[in-house]
């Protein structure tokens, strides 16, 4: 009996020869032959080749990780060895990074972080994360300042690895410019910080050599990372935040560099440089072209321009119109019910319920509009009319953007101060409160009370002279906080406050709790 007899090389019925279904055979036909056209797809570049199609749309649109920054052997090795599970990986470290912040276990945080930064180099929230719970969160576990000023930098070294990596992403060079200027220059142990970034040879040694004693300020480098950013984004690099703040950063900067000059007792040539510094910054950031959510971009300096454009259609219309807007006004108010004329007489807040929707009512109709008389005109200046409405219309509502846009960030504070501050009465100001506060510290009682009184006759100076500042609330409690100290100064030489007192409008315009601070 031969093979054939017993069945052997024969396939069993529906199989194959190599003991395969048809079905199954095919499709692995099926894949090797997509293993052509996919290799040919995904085939990589190198220095003589373009390499595939992938390659190619990678280098084309900058997608490459040598276009998007310096290559990471170790995180390329673990990306490899996740086989295809990097996802998988990333949101399990994710999960116990959560974790661990939440019961403030910071050394494995950190840990778990450095495993992401290398799986996902290219995350931004990744890098801010980490240096925010560097710079933050483990700082603050040191009682020395040494100590915590070491894992500020720490958190600051970290998104210069990030910067590296990501060559093209701004808001990492923003987020360093934040971390240099708020959290060494705004924490408690600010002085102590600024002091120590000054003489920080390490780190100004790796970010420019070239940098003078006086540009080590950590407000001036800060001020420089995120001119750096802006320059990325200039570039054409997409900035994936608000540009409004991102860009108004520069200018307060150096508004806070000025400050900080002061707060450190540093007045005269120095202190008017630096807010013209600041004056410079906040003029720049007003001519740049802001996005808007009308996708309509502003310049915040125009503001004023819009508006008198607004007023000069205005002007032509009623030169084109002449009488007609103050003629519909009083066609209107005629037709008006004597009711409704009671009610509009009588002040908003002494209206009784029954007059309220009738003065509502009466002020709707007396809404006048320029549109209104346009449709009124005659027929052969109606075309030209309505045009000059369309035209006043788009200039009202540029500016109506622009003061909107003007107030997100306070632009007119801080023009008004950074034009206010570069004066001699500024800055004499400034100065003899900077002295009287350390006379008064010194227990030096009657130097403080003459160093206190010059600086309210400057100040005074300098409010008659700006209307936004002696208007706003926060430049009140500023001074109200002064005076404060002045009153206990008064107190301990058994004197009366001065009545009238020369700045009596700020202390009206504070809040309770300014005046009454120590």
């Amino acid at each position: 009996m031969n093979a054939m007899q017993h069945g052997v090389g024969r396939p069993a019925a529906g199989g194959s020869w190599l003991g395969l279904r048809p079905g199954t055979l095919a499709a692995l036909v099926a894949i090797a032959a997509l293993l052509v056209p996919l290799s040919v797809l995904s085939q990589p570049a190198d220095s003589a080749n373009p390499g595939g199609v992938l390659a190619r749309l990678r280098t084309k649109y900058g997608l490459s990780q040598s276009h998007l920054g310096a290559v990471d052997p170790t995180g390329e090795t673990m990306r490899f060895a996740t086989l295809g599970l990097k996802n998988v990986a990333v949101t399990l470290l994710w999960d116990r990074a959560n974790h661990y912040k939440k019961v403030e276990d910071w050394t494995n945080l950190s840990a778990t972080l450095e495993q992401l930064t290398r799986l996902q180099p290219n995350f931004y929230s990744v890098w801010d994360f980490q240096a925010h719970n560097l710079s933050y969160n483990i700082s603050v576990e040191f009682d020395d300042y040494r100590d915590r000023y070491a894992w500020v930098m720490k958190g600051i070294e970290f998104l210069r690895q990030g910067i590296g990596l990501n060559q093209r992403e701004p808001r990492l060079l923003g987020r360093m410019g934040w971390f240099i200027g708020h959290k060494i220059g705004k924490s408690d142990e600010r002085k102590q910080f600024r002091r120590l970034f000054k003489a920080d040879d390490d780190f100004h040694d790796r970010d420019d050599p070239d940098r003078t004693l006086p540009e080590r300020d950590n407000w001036l480098v800060a001020r420089g990372k995120y001119r750096a950013g802006q320059q990325l984004a200039d570039s054409g690099v997409p900035l994936k935040t608000t540009a409004l703040i991102y860009h108004s950063e520069p200018m307060m900067a150096a508004i806070n560099y000025a400050r900080a000059l002061e707060e450190d007792g540093t007045f005269g040539a120095a202190a008017r440089d630096a807010w013209t510094l600041a004056n410079e910054e906040l003029n720049r950031f007003a001519q740049r072209d802001i996005p808007t959510t009308w996708d309509v971009p502003i310049q915040l300096r125009l503001r004023e321009a819009e508006a008198e454009r607004a007023q000069r259609l205005a002007d032509e219309l009623e030169a084109l119109l002449p009488g007609r807007f103050a003629g519909l006004v009083a066609r209107r108010r005629e037709a008006l019910t004597p009711e409704k004329l009671a009610a509009l007489e009588v002040p908003e807040r002494d209206r009784t319920e029954q007059q309220q929707p009738l003065a509502a009512q009466a002020e709707k109709a007396l809404a006048v509009t320029w549109k209104d008389v346009a449709i009124e005109a005659p027929a052969d200046l109606r075309d030209r009319a309505l045009d000059l409405v369309r035209r006043r219309a788009e200039a009202e509502e540029r500016g109506s953007m622009i003061e909107q846009y003007r107030g997100i960030v306070n632009f007119d504070f801080w023009k008004a101060s950074c034009e206010a501050e570069v004066t001699d009465e500024a800055l004499l100001a400034r100065e003899k409160t900077w002295q009287a506060d350390r006379e008064f510290a010194a227990a030096r009682l009657q130097p403080a009370r003459q160093a206190y009184e010059e600086s309210f006759r400057g100040w005074r100076q300098v409010l008659d002279a700006s209307k936004i500042l002696r208007e706003d609330r926060l430049t009140g409690d500023d001074i109200a906080e002064v005076v404060a100290r002045y009153r206990k100064v008064l107190e301990q030489l058994d004197e009366p406050f001065p009545q009238p007192f020369v700045l009596q409008d700020m202390l009206d315009l504070a809040t309770p709790t300014a005046a009454a601070a120590p």
